[in-house]
């Protein structure tokens, strides 16, 4: 929705922000908050007509987050929303109290009312289901969320990241459905942990200038590397494709149908697996839906339209393909941003999840939430970034079957993914990775605390252009091991 300049300036006077504000400097994907009849309809807060007060969190350039500062029961959010046909509909909202002031929540649209109580002992972000259903009435209808405490205050401190709304019928649909399309993760426990290499178009070798990316392609060393992740002890590898800038290391026909140029001649995905493969090691490929930083993929794929067919269409194209080429030779998937990129655009989880698992219903897919809540039911694991507590929390339990017992990943196998070194990405030109965080006995005392509660960390390496790990990384690892297997 987009407003008139006097339709901004009577809503700033008022007290309120209009909906679909941009991001400063930048473009910003704006919904046309028609509610879907076969799926779930978000309802981002920074979308809302809101108080003013209600400030917008922005952690990065293209990706939608939550709001702050809600604080007072006289603040509220207001969605005005075009319903399909008359239903009973569903309401959840996603929020996190920072404190332990008991809460109220009512939504109140078309003459109706739900609510749910938050009780003291909900921590973190959640996603709260209200009791009962609206019935909503064909047609525009406003949507008001509010809060209130319940005792002895009425202030309370509450970020607010969405509404939902869905179908009574369509949720248990679709919470069936996902469940269906769940793979086995027992294998990924009995590999006790994984490695991450983000591999992109930026990363720098260890001396000298950067190639272009097909070239580096062209040039990585397979073999040296699969040695140097063997000799981690590591079951599984994340490897990166688009990152920062949205390339393929392999050939990829769809991906050369959107944006000529940005994938290779060799296969690398394809000899990667084998190498690992030959060290009964799998093969877990990381993808990336788009960055500011990458402006002439965002326009070919169609990022910024409110009609999110053609970017969706383009993502299952590319997935699907991927997929059926590598079979179960690629073990799983790792999307990122699947909370601040994905989420807002009410992906259509069931398509992007069937397209994932193309040619290898066993394969692994996850859509990292941050620290957000779980985006979808439409997963198999937690990604768990940032993730440096073994139990969660107490959601996991020692000894248990790895699977997280409650708050908005339950029922998802348990990951944490972590940086070991000092960033993500080797950028720096000349330079060499820096060393890692731990000690041997730490990192041996760590995996120990990961491996009893069955959650499986990934840790992420630097990896130079050419396709080194740092030695002392891989040192370090291979020393923690015979701490925690002395007989290895």
């Amino acid at each position: 929705m987009i407003r008139s300049p006097s339709a901004w300036i009577w809503l700033a006077l008022a007290g309120f922000f209009p909906a679909t504000q941009s991001v400063p400097g930048g473009e910003s994907f704006i919904p046309d908050f028609h509610v879907k009849p076969d799926d779930y309809t978000v309802l981002m807060a920074v979308d809302a007509r809101r108080s003013q007060d209600l400030k917008p969190f922005q952690a990065g350039a293209h990706g939608k987050f939550h709001v702050t500062g809600w604080t007072r029961p006289e603040q509220s959010l207001e969605w005005e929303v075009t319903v399909p046909q008359e239903d009973s509909y569903s309401v959840n909202v996603l929020l996190r109290r920072h404190g332990s002031q008991p809460l109220s929540l009512e939504v109140i649209a078309a003459g109706q009312k739900v609510i749910a109580e938050m009780p003291p002992a909900l921590r973190g972000w959640t996603r709260r289901s209200l009791e009962g259903a609206l019935r909503l009435p064909a047609g525009k209808q406003r949507v008001v969320l509010r809060a209130q405490a319940t005792e002895h205050t009425n202030s309370f401190n509450v970020s607010l990241l969405s509404l939902e709304l869905v179908r009574l019928a369509v949720r248990e649909r679709l919470h069936t459905a996902a469940l269906r399309l769940r793979a086995d993760p027992r294998w990924l426990q009995e590999a006790r942990f994984g490695l991450m290499c983000h591999w992109t178009s930026e990363s720098a070798p260890r001396q000298g200038t950067r190639k272009p990316y097909a070239q580096a392609v062209q040039d990585f060393d397979v073999e040296g590397f699969a040695q140097q992740a063997q000799a981690t002890g590591a079951g599984f590898v994340v490897f990166t494709t688009s990152h920062a800038q949205h390339y393929f290391p392999a050939p990829l026909a769809s991906l050369d149908r959107i944006l000529p140029g940005r994938t290779a001649r060799r296969d690398l995905v394809a000899e990667l697996a084998d190498a690992l493969g030959r060290r009964s090691m799998k093969l877990f490929l990381y993808y990336h839906l788009g960055a500011s930083s990458d402006p002439a993929w965002l326009k070919a794929t169609g990022f910024w339209e409110t009609d999110t067919t053609r970017l969706f269409g383009n993502w299952t194209d590319m997935i699907g393909e991927a997929g059926r080429r590598y079979g179960d030779k690629l073990a799983g998937w790792w999307f990122d941003d699947g909370a601040v990129s994905y989420y807002y655009r009410s992906a259509p989880w069931e398509k992007l999840a069937a397209a994932a698992k193309a040619g290898h219903p066993g394969r692994l897919i996850a859509f990292n939430p941050w620290e957000l809540p779980s985006p979808t039911e439409f997963q198999d694991y937690y990604c768990g970034e940032g993730n440096t507590d073994p139990g969660m929390g107490g959601l996991l339990a020692r000894g248990g079957d790895g699977r997280i017992q409650g708050g908005s990943h339950q029922g998802l196998q348990a990951c944490a993914t972590l940086i070991t070194e000092g960033d993500w990405v080797h950028a720096r030109k000349d330079a060499e990775i820096g060393p890692p965080k731990w000690s041997a006995p730490q990192l041996a005392a760590l995996l120990r605390e990961f491996i009893a509660c069955k959650n499986v960390p990934i840790f992420n390496l630097e990896i130079y252009q050419e396709g080194a790990l740092s030695p002392r990384s891989v040192e370090l690892f291979r020393h923690a091991a015979a701490f925690l297997n002395p007989r290895r």
